[in-house]
């Protein structure tokens, strides 16, 4: 376990131990009958994102910077699985992260004993969660702290997106104030926007990233669909590409080839570094996954094509925009698409359709006419990214 069994020296000089932070007007709690919750105080707050997937932190992300604003006093840990955590360290609002061992089949229940053993401090006044599998969401009703929300992927509905609804449940349990709610944001040093910016010397804007890297083959755009949109982009609007390597070390390096001239491949590294490089792109287009949304929180537009899940549950709030194939499958599950037969079979099972997955059905024009207003009339293709230019004229 890493951050030193959970102890470190609070960011920013700011500690839980210092002035109290008065409760909210309203909230879910668990104070002794009799006692005026009103006086309760949050000094202490603990967030549990164990869902296990990148895009699952980033989807919890405005819920957790909204709960650090509504408590400016209170020291906020959050317990989630490496690598996505390390997105979330140097987050000034975010004082610890600490890491649950990722799923093992040798320890089914590793992320409930952390919970446990984090539980057993004893010292928190708010208990927030994701999570409700291995009882983790008994675990935390029947915790001593005093204030606990222990699930709030409960029952989403189709067309409400899970972010927005992670901070409804929290407003209307009177946990959060409506001021302290803002669009996510990841935090980069300026030390790691300026090494990526030494790496994207002598590209032009606009600058676009293509992702087409997504854990599992039924949630992938066809490598050569990328291949026609990357060559739109460059001969229409001048664009320069960049493909990131992602789970399979070689399809950038196909992706880039289909692509052609002013196209590069950006190698795999950590999170943190392909931060920095997509915080430098004007626009990002990718499947349905991670790196998405890692650039939409560092405010880059995206254009994000959505496969087996719901646009209208897993989408981004506009400007960017949510692409879905084949709207109209009649095997879409809206409330669990891992119960799809296509999620398991990691292909499109319709019979009467020959693809391998739905977003087969997006054609490159239809993304390129997405990503087009992003681009009309807004950049000197010759603008360098990096080169000569200052480095305070490269970050913006």
């Amino acid at each position: 376990m890493s951050n030193g069994e959970f102890e470190e020296e609070p960011k920013d000089g700011r500690s839980g131990s210092g002035g109290e932070t008065q409760l909210l007007p309203r909230f879910r709690g668990v104070a002794p009958e009799g006692e005026s919750r009103e006086a309760t105080c949050v000094r202490e707050i603990l967030f549990v994102e164990l869902l296990g997937g990148l895009g699952d932190v980033l989807i919890s992300l405005g819920a957790i910077q909204a709960l650090a604003r509504s408590y400016p006093g209170a020291r906020l840990t959050v317990l989630t699985f490496p690598p996505g955590g390390e997105l979330l360290e140097d987050d000034p609002l975010i004082h610890e992260v600490a890491y649950a061992p990722s799923p093992d089949s040798t320890r089914p229940h590793g992320a409930r004993g952390v919970v446990e053993r984090l539980l057993a401090r004893g010292d928190w006044d708010l208990v927030v969660s994701d999570t409700s599998y291995d009882g983790i969401d008994g675990l935390i009703r029947g915790c001593a702290a005093p204030l606990t929300v222990d699930n709030l992927w409960r029952s989403p509905p189709p067309d409400e997106r899970v972010d927005e609804r992670f901070l409804r449940i929290l407003s209307d349990e009177g946990l959060i104030r409506p001021e302290a709610i803002s669009p996510a944001r990841l935090h980069l040093t300026p030390k790691e926007r300026s090494v990526a910016a030494g790496e994207l010397t002598g590209l032009r804007r606009p600058l676009v990233f293509l992702l087409p890297d997504a854990g599992m083959e039924v949630k992938r755009w066809p490598e050569e669909s990328w291949g026609s949109l990357g060559r739109a982009l460059r001969e229409r609007h001048g664009a320069d590409i960049v493909v990131p390597v992602g789970s399979d070390s070689g399809q950038a390096e196909r992706v880039s080839r289909f692509v052609g001239e002013r196209a590069r491949v950006w190698p795999r590294g950590t999170l943190r570094e392909l931060a920095a490089a997509l915080s430098f792109a004007d626009i990002a287009v990718g499947a349905d996954t991670g790196p998405a949304r890692i650039a939409a929180a560092l405010g880059v537009p995206t254009v994000t094509l959505f496969g087996p899940s719901w646009h209208g549950r897993y989408g981004q709030p506009p400007p960017h925009v949510d692409l879905q194939g084949y709207p109209a499958c009649p095997q879409r599950d809206v409330s669990d698409f891992t119960q799809q037969p296509c999620w398991y079979a990691e292909e499109c099972t319709l019979k009467e359709r020959p693809w391998r997955t739905c977003l087969e059905d997006v054609s490159a024009e239809n993304v390129l006419a997405a990503v087009a207003p992003f681009l009309e009339g807004r950049f000197d293709s010759e603008l360098a990214v990096g080169g000569e230019e200052p480095l305070g004229e490269v970050l913006r």
